[in-house]
């Protein structure tokens, strides 16, 4: 039979339960569930009395090469005796699936849970931000020990600016929004990036996505770090600045001196385990735009609108271009 195609699939839980059941565990109650989709598909796995999340990774986005060296650092971070998600291998010993549906192969890998308590729902104290802080300088010390090589991107203005400036520029022919806007910011942010180190250790292999909802903490208020879907080379300013500095707190008064103690506590963890030039320090604020450029036209307008749809998309870009207008009237680093 011929089937009209489709642009992205959801695998079956139940089938999944049972795929998961039969290639990792073998025997015992498994229960497995959709808990939330965005870029990729999460299903919460429930096995043996401990939780697991089995990511299965939208296609074309990830290739098995670039999975794979995903679970290479993760790998290298448990062997650094580092707390951070693991991923678990099936009974082959291999870590990651292949499943062949309606629209082409996907992949997937389970995942350990960690930490007993979101991040968000805790109290922010400034132990836990030094904390955090001293745990994210030494994943970047870790990861100077450890060759990435060409199997992930490069968290930079190609990736960053360029490819989600072309994406923002074909949406502008479907919605109208200040395009010449985000032009002035793509350009003045690339051409700052020009003068940054590409050494390490102010440049080497991130997480790329740290924020809250990627951070969980366990009984000891210790952070936790999971999804590290984003990982591969880029400053390491851009890799805290998501958490230290973070565009989403807010422009009143109260939310910018909120945001410098967030900072000040951040880096004052952070320094003790890897010491920061005052030159790195100085560029974080740079990030912000950087990385709301590549939300804008990566996350928004190239991956999502099939997972949204366009309204939800045509909001987000809207709300981000506002926001980042009044940032960067308070925040005037062009």
């Amino acid at each position: 039979m011929d089937f009209f195609p489709l642009e992205i699939s959801v695998l079956s839980a139940d089938a999944l339960r049972e795929y998961i059941l039969r290639e990792y565990f073998s025997y015992g109650l498994l229960k497995c569930r959709l808990f939330y989709r965005g870029i990729h598909d999460i299903y919460r796995v429930n096995a043996d009395e401990k939780e697991y999340f089995f990511k299965v990774y939208r296609q074309g986005i990830r290739s098995m090469e670039e999975i794979q060296a995903e679970v290479d650092l993760l790998n290298h971070l448990k062997l650094s005796d580092i707390e951070i998600t693991t991923p678990v291998t099936r009974h082959d010993g291999k870590f990651i699936s292949q499943f062949n549906t309606a629209n082409g192969i996907r992949y997937g890998v389970l995942y350990t849970s960690v930490g007993k308590h979101e991040f968000n729902q805790i109290e922010e104290t400034a132990e836990l931000n030094e904390r955090l802080g001293s745990y994210i300088a030494t994943i970047h010390n870790a990861w100077d020990k450890y060759e990435l090589g060409k199997k992930r991107w490069n968290l930079d203005a190609a990736s960053f600016i360029d490819n989600s400036m072309d994406a923002i520029r074909q949406f502008s022919t479907i919605h109208d929004f200040d395009l010449h806007f985000l032009e002035e910011v793509a350009k003045n942010v690339s051409d700052k990036l020009e003068y940054l180190t590409v050494e390490r250790p102010q440049y080497g292999i991130c997480h790329g996505d740290i924020y809250s909802g990627n951070i969980r903490v366990d009984a000891n208020s210790n952070p936790i770090l999971f999804d590290f879907d984003f990982c591969g080379n880029g400053w390491r300013a851009y890799d805290i600045s998501m958490y230290a500095f973070p565009f989403g707190m807010g422009c009143d008064e109260t939310k910018l001196k909120k945001r410098e103690e967030r900072k000040y506590q951040f880096l004052n963890g952070y320094n003790k385990v890897r010491a920061m030039s005052q030159s790195e320090v100085d560029s974080i604020t740079l990030f912000i735009p950087f990385r709301r450029i590549f939300n804008i036209g990566t996350l928004y307008i190239s991956y999502l609108p099939n997972t949204w749809g366009d309204s939800a998309v045509i909001r987000n870009v809207d709300e981000d271009i506002k926001l980042l207008q009044k940032w960067l009237e308070l925040n005037p680093i062009f």
